[in-house]
């Protein structure tokens, strides 16, 4: 059945007037599966739980309603920077602590961010929650008492990260812990005793962003050369990943102008295949430095490019998309949470006003429209079919389109129009396909993935999406063959 937008369709058709490319027929395509499945965390998927700046109580009844429609397993709290200067106790920043700069002039907000407050957001969507201790403004003994006061009220302990981001090379990080191998000493310290405590838990060290691009002072770009062979008593490292664009360099550039959403179909192919080029860059350069037996953490992800109006445009939410799922393919990685859950279209999956498209700091798009509080963002609607398809299951099987289009990236980076992935947990089984391209792809689908109910969404990928009805939503039956939408992303449920 299909759910008709009358502005998704006419976008669709503004963009296929444009770019008569969008129309062209396709060849039959035949998936085929790359190696054997392999294992999976059955709590993989989760977000950043950041939400002082945007100020929603976790109990809001509209917010737990999304909430659980996004599926997540677990929630990260109380999410990264706030982490370092946390009090618990409060549920705000500790007294006297020396703020970044974006954090000092919010109006305290008390009784809303404390642990009895999320505990409605993780009913909701049945999630655990990822703990971020604070190793700069606290003390081991008070992170302990918060540990233990978590599980007193019902919340497992099972995930800890030892702070957040030590390796960016501002004062308060530099005095707390003069170099990577001064926190290794730390981490140690914090973690055995976490594990003492709370033997069933398991804890992440802060390793740093790794994609070359993103640092060049010495302290962040050879922390994990200094911090990894120094680890003992961690489980895991984390890492964030952000990536660019791919247009221009404009990617820490700070904005306060607004520009049209104006992009070739050749940039629109360099922006979706940014993040299998910063995929294959953090495989070389990070990944490859952590130990066979370390797990890696992804505690925050998404798009982050100052300069180029693209936040919450519909090859936003596909490109998030593909990140999330290029994860699945590195054995080391057992956690993801992307950044973040609610806010603005720069990074949020929810919005939580009608200004989503205000993004202070980075480039807006002019004429945007105003946004529904609590619904989806461009990059919640792709996730929300990633996150149905991710949800419990144990194993991951990638796929391939050989017959697809090839597309070309930044520099000449060539990548498939085609992407999927398969997921299973014994006889249950889901799966999510990309079409990265301007024209429709027809897909023979192998007898794995031959029979079942399909769910698409699909658009114009310069729409920027406000509500449920800036894109084209279809949903039926399928069986032997399917035909995937131009800029589309497509979940199988299978019998």
């Amino acid at each position: 059945m299909r759910v008709p937008s009358r502005a998704a369709a006419a976008l669709v058709a503004l963009w296929s007037v444009l770019y008569p490319a969008a129309g062209a027929a396709a060849e039959l395509s035949s998936l085929q599966a790359v190696g054997r499945p392999r294992a999976l965390a059955a709590d993989y998927f989760g977000y950043n739980g950041a939400n002082l700046l945007y100020r929603v109580d976790w109990t809001t009844p509209q917010f737990l309603q999304t909430l659980a429609l996004l599926r997540p397993s677990t929630l990260r709290y109380p999410a990264g920077t706030e982490a370092n200067y946390w009090d618990w106790r409060k549920g705000w920043f500790a007294a006297g602590a020396d703020l970044p700069p974006s954090y000092r002039g919010i109006r305290p907000k008390v009784d809303t961010n404390r642990l009895e407050d999320i505990r409605p957001a993780l009913k909701a969507a049945g999630a655990k929650p990822l703990f971020v201790v604070n190793m700069l403004t606290s003390t081991l003994e008070e992170q302990l008492a918060m540990l233990r006061r978590a599980e007193g009220l019902g919340m497992p302990v099972t995930h800890v990260e030892l702070g957040n981001e030590y390796y960016i090379g501002q004062r308060d990080h530099k005095a707390a812990f003069p170099s990577a191998r001064d926190y290794a000493l730390e981490a140690n310290r914090w973690s055995a005793a976490i594990h003492r405590a709370f033997p069933k838990a398991k804890v992440a060290a802060v390793g740093a962003s790794v994609v070359p691009e993103q640092a060049s002072d010495p302290r962040w770009t050879g922390w994990n050369r200094e911090l990894l062979p120094r680890l003992r008593s961690a489980d895991a490292v984390t890492i964030h990943h952000y990536y660019s664009s791919g247009i221009g360099d404009t990617q820490f550039k700070p904005s306060r102008e607004a520009l049209p959403v104006r992009y070739s179909p050749s940039e629109v192919a360099v922006v979706l295949g940014m993040p299998f080029l910063a995929w294959s860059k953090l495989q070389q350069n990070g990944l490859a430095l952590v130990e066979p037996d370390r797990e890696v953490w992804i505690t925050e992800y998404n798009l982050f490019d100052q300069g180029q109006p693209l936040p919450g445009t519909w090859m936003h939410g596909l490109g998030l998309a593909a990140a999330t799922l290029l994860f699945t393919e590195d054995p080391k990685i057992t956690l993801i949470q992307c950044h973040a859950l609610i806010g603005n279209a720069l990074f949020a999956s929810v919005f939580s006003s009608e200004r989503g498209f205000r993004l202070a700091g980075f480039t807006s798009p002019t004429e945007a429209p105003a946004t529904v509080p609590f619904a989806l963002s461009a990059s919640g609607r792709a996730l929300q079919l990633v996150g149905d398809a991710l949800r419990g299951m144990t194993d991951v099987q990638r796929w391939t389109a050989p017959g697809s289009p090839t597309l070309q990236g930044r520099g000449g980076f060539a990548y498939s129009a085609v992407a999927a992935w398969s997921f299973g947990d014994g006889p249950r089984r889901e799966a999510v396909l990309l079409n990265l391209s301007a024209g429709a792809q027809p897909l023979a689908l192998p007898a794995a993935l031959a029979n079942g109910r399909f769910e698409q969404l699909s658009g114009a990928p310069l729409t920027l999406v406000s509500d449920s009805a800036s894109l084209n939503h279809n949903q039926g039956r399928f069986a032997g063959k399917l035909d995937l939408p131009p800029y589309s992303i497509t979940r199988l449920s299978l019998p």
